[in-house]
């Protein structure tokens, strides 16, 4: 009956996540260049589309004069955008495993503005999903006004991003293959847009299109000074959002990754900056103004397409695309904890691989906040925009200055071109930084200045932790003599007993060797010599780490390797526990769990529990016999000390 019930929830969950994926099938898991623009590229892709409208917000409030200054600040942005893809490209040829600002501004500008660039992005990526859903959800109002009742539209909003997390949690290429025909679909029909606007414009000539659009144009004229051309700035920086996702997946490129992720930046660089040339350049043109429930983009789609089928599928597939957006955090913030955890900033299975080669405990993360930013804020994208882009262009500041320090001393060739791109894209995206803060400063922007100093706050304290944990299980010289010695004294006590009279045998689950393990392997080998240590291989990695240690310090103890090509660290241990029952050599069989308590109960949220999924597992067997040995770095150092 169990194994009945077994097989029925395996196929379930196979049915629902899909296969379970090998860790030698990792290549095959990662994206192409192809694939990495769906993925990867989605949020930025779509925040071109909205960008026009927040550069006229700020122009118009010149009046008419507005319309002669869009197109010089988009050329602006587009310098702006050629500037970070300079800086990003350097930072994935200088770090081919990610991490992206987090990386370059650990490395060059020390662990603090590393913490902050990863809070920062962190926060953006969190965000980036609550308000690409809910502007979705918010735009489809009008066609489902049943969606418009804010309990509907939050429970809406919650869905999208349990199907969001669902599609990413099968796994990249699935997630690629799924959102590819809608965005290559918006770039195209928007593409036929501004050829079409442009090849009108330069054949006809054009008239202000306010009757099309059934709104005014601006005509008073106002005065243009330099603080709305500023504002006008930073708010289409907004197209700019997304653009480090790139750079922090480069692990999830088909090889050579590098070279791909490269490619793929450049593309997007491309299509953002074309797109908003193209469609600023038509919105001055056609002198039209945004507002609330009519963009730039529905205005556009009306006077040149008209209510034709290339009209809707641009306003379908750009509404898609608005949902599709939050799947680039999913692809992004993942990785960059993952990369947080092997530094010892986050908590340590944040970099453990799922079912499917993803971080599956990372888009888990990703999906509870995001929801839980949706019901706070009640769904309403207006309450989370001016929280909105202020992360993405801290990392921009970090990545441009941490850059420019290392391009200053080292100086190598072209030293000095190097120095201005990096130091151009850090001063401006400060700039556009100090903008953001100041214009939005009283509208919710204060929020993420308090939040992202107790983030890195969080983040230094996880590391802390860590570290005091490091030093309290590293295996030193005197407590490798002690456990050499200790063995040979009950060697000494046994040498007139055959090794087959031994019928109980211990088993020990090991991960690494530290004086946790030492301690289990000791209290085992004094009750009998049939001890075994046993590694689950998930990580080809970790598991060559642990056979070197185990051969320099010479443990006595054998150390039995179970390959774990899924990854399923307990099913694979319970099989090898299975095994050794059923060859009938022993009477008793008991698996001795290491088991490390912290000093501070918080503490164990850090720690995946592992052991103690695998105690309640083991209690299900009936035939056998399951003990901790606790390990109290306290007692334990006062027993040394003594």
């Amino acid at each position: 009956m169990a194994n009945t019930n077994k097989l029925v929830w395996l196929k379930i969950r196979t049915a629902i996540f899909g296969h379970p994926l090998a860790t030698h099938n990792a290549e095959e898991a990662k994206v192409g260049v192809s694939g990495g623009i769906p993925v990867f590229g989605s949020d930025i892709i779509s925040s071109q589309g909205y960008a026009p409208d927040e550069i006229l917000y700020i122009l118009l409030l010149a009046g008419s004069l507005g319309f002669a200054y869009i197109l010089k600040v988009s050329f602006t942005i587009v310098l702006l955008v050629i500037s970070i893809f300079l800086v990003y490209r350097k930072a994935i040829q200088k770090y081919p495993e990610g991490g992206g600002s987090y990386t370059i501004a650990k490395a060059y500008l020390g662990d603090t503005y590393g913490l902050i660039a990863g809070a920062s992005l962190t926060l953006d990526y969190v965000l980036t999903v609550a308000v690409s859903v809910s502007s979705a959800i918010e735009n489809l109002t009008g066609i489902f006004p049943w969606l418009a009742p804010t309990p509907h539209k939050v429970i809406a909003d919650c869905l999208v991003i349990i199907f969001m997390a669902w599609v990413n949690l099968r796994g990249l290429k699935e997630s690629a293959k799924l959102f590819a025909v809608p965005v290559y679909l918006y770039i195209l029909t928007l593409a036929l847009l501004i050829g079409t606007g442009l090849t009108e414009i330069f054949t006809h000539g054009v008239t202000p299109a306010a009757a099309a659009t059934g709104h005014q144009a601006a005509s008073s004229a106002g005065e243009m000074t330099w603080f709305i051309l500023a504002r006008a700035f930073a708010g289409g920086t907004t197209a700019l959002t997304g653009f480090e996702a790139v750079s922090n997946g480069v692990t999830a490129f088909k090889n050579p990754a590098q070279k791909r992720a490269i490619h793929t930046l450049f593309i997007l660089a491309v299509i953002v900056s074309a797109g908003l040339i193209g469609l600023t350049y038509l919105a001055g043109a056609y002198q039209l103004e945004p507002s609330e429930g009519n963009t730039i983009l529905n205005q556009l789609g009306i006077i040149i397409f008209g209510r034709t089928i290339p009209y809707f599928v641009l306003m379908g597939t750009a509404a898609a695309i608005l949902i599709i957006a939050s799947s680039t955090p999913y692809a992004g913030l993942p990785i960059l904890l993952s990369l947080m955890a092997r530094d010892g900033f986050t908590p340590r299975y944040f970099k453990n691989l799922g079912d499917r080669l993803v971080y599956s405990v990372g888009i888990w993360t990703l999906f509870f906040v995001s929801s839980f930013l949706i019901i706070i804020f009640q769904g309403d994208t207006h309450m989370m925009l001016p929280l909105y882009a202020i992360g993405v262009f801290i990392s921009f500041t970090l990545t441009g200055a941490g850059l420019a320090k290392n391009t200053w001393q080292e100086k190598g060739m072209k030293w000095k071109s190097d120095f201005a791109v990096f130091s151009f894209g850090g001063i401006v995206s400060f700039l556009v930084l100090i903008v953001f803060i100041t214009t939005k400063f009283t509208q919710g922007a204060w929020i993420i200045l308090l939040i992202m100093p107790l983030l890195v706050f969080i983040f230094r304290g996880i590391n802390r932790v860590y570290r005091g944990e490091i030093q309290n299980i590293e295996v030193t010289r005197e407590a490798t003599v002690e456990f050499h010695t200790y063995v040979m004294k009950v060697k000494q006590r046994r040498e007139n007993v055959e090794l087959t009279d031994y019928k109980n045998k211990i088993i020990v689950p090991v991960y690494d060797l530290n004086l946790i393990v030492l301690k289990t392997l000791r209290y085992a080998y004094a009750l009998t010599p049939q001890v075994s240590a046993v590694h689950i291989a998930s990580d080809p990695k970790r598991t060559e780490k642990l056979l070197k240690h185990w051969a320099e310090h010479h443990i006595e103890i054998p150390l039995e390797i179970v390959e774990s090509p899924y990854r399923a660290v307990v099913h694979d241990f319970l099989n090898y526990v299975d095994n050794v029952e059923k060859k009938g050599e022993f009477e008793t069989i008991t698996v001795a769990i290491p088991e490390y308590v912290p000093v501070k109960l918080w503490h164990n949220i850090l720690h995946n529990q592992t052991g103690q999924l695998l105690k309640v597992m083991l209690l299900l067997r009936k035939s056998i016999l399951v003990t901790s040995v606790p390990y109290h770095p306290e007692d334990e150092r006062r027993r040394i000390g003594n």
